[in-house]
């Protein structure tokens, strides 16, 4: 099946993992995870991994990493990029919809299960709340299950489109059902999750270690253009977020947030 994913996966990288807002917005989330971390080399399991930045960065810190993308094409640039960066050995990546996990055959269990940038927001709540249910299944006792997510509201997005005075669009994420997302010339059903919704589903396996948002003062990485030329403003931005990264609250209104569970009850 080619997937709106399939499309844009020889020009991801450039577009969003390598540009100012993306690179700034996936430091803090690795900067979170070194310290989350044990320092022992952990067995991950990533969803929706998309190009691998993630998965050889992971690999990189001497982790093990098997990696997943519903997209034939990112698997592909994701394979290429480990072996490039000679971290084959350590990084197995596999096309497979996170749908059907359950059906996977793992040869072992995960000390995390991590998923970055809205891959979660590409499923529904029915699906992402029988995804609870398989990760405890997936992880080793008190396993983690780490996701970075966008919320149901955004500061930046609503002040963005609201000074261009398009309102329906500065309130998008508010609406009900699935938010038809722009990709190229594709169309990704999108959901949004407040972070109180996410521990609802996962409370009855996992409980709340960790929340902090991501781009609350960094912006969405659509408004890349306007800020090529700024990155004196992007800086200090940057450092803001610093300032704020442990106000839990604020994951309510970035554009996305990380949640860090840890697995409480194991099933066979």
């Amino acid at each position: 099946m080619i997937t709106a994913f399939d499309h844009i996966a020889a020009t991801y990288d450039n577009d969003f993992t390598h540009g100012s807002i993306g690179a700034l917005q996936r430091q803090k989330v690795w900067d979170y995870l070194e310290k989350a971390l044990p320092d022992s080399p952990l067995s991950i399991l990533e969803l929706n991994c998309g190009t691998g930045e993630d998965a050889v960065h992971l690999a990189g810190q001497g982790h093990n990493v098997l990696a997943t993308d519903l997209s034939k094409e990112m698997v592909a640039v994701a394979k290429s990029k480990a072996e490039n960066m000679g971290l084959g050995q350590r990084t197995t990546f596999i096309q497979c919809d996170i749908n059907k996990i359950a059906q996977a055959d793992f040869d072992s269990k995960f000390d995390l299960i991590f998923s970055n940038f809205g891959g979660l927001n590409c499923i529904d709540a029915m699906s992402l709340q029988n995804l609870s249910k398989v990760a405890s299944r997936l992880l080793k006792p008190n396993g983690r299950f780490i996701g970075v997510i966008m919320p149901a509201f955004c500061v930046w997005e609503s002040i963005y489109f609201l000074q261009k005075f398009k309102v329906k669009k500065a309130f998008r994420r508010t609406q009900r059902g699935p938010l038809l997302a722009q990709l190229n010339e594709a169309q990704v059903e999108t959901w949004y999750y407040t972070p109180a919704r996410i521990e609802t589903m996962f409370r009855s396996e996992f409980k709340l270690v960790g929340l902090k948002p991501i781009g609350f003062f960094l912006p969405p990485s659509y408004l890349e253009n306007f800020f090529r030329n700024k990155q004196g403003m992007l800086n200090k931005l940057d450092s803001m977020e610093d300032k704020v990264n442990a106000f839990s609250h604020l994951s309510n209104y970035s554009d996305h947030y990380l949640i860090d569970l840890e697995l409480t009850k194991t099933t066979s």
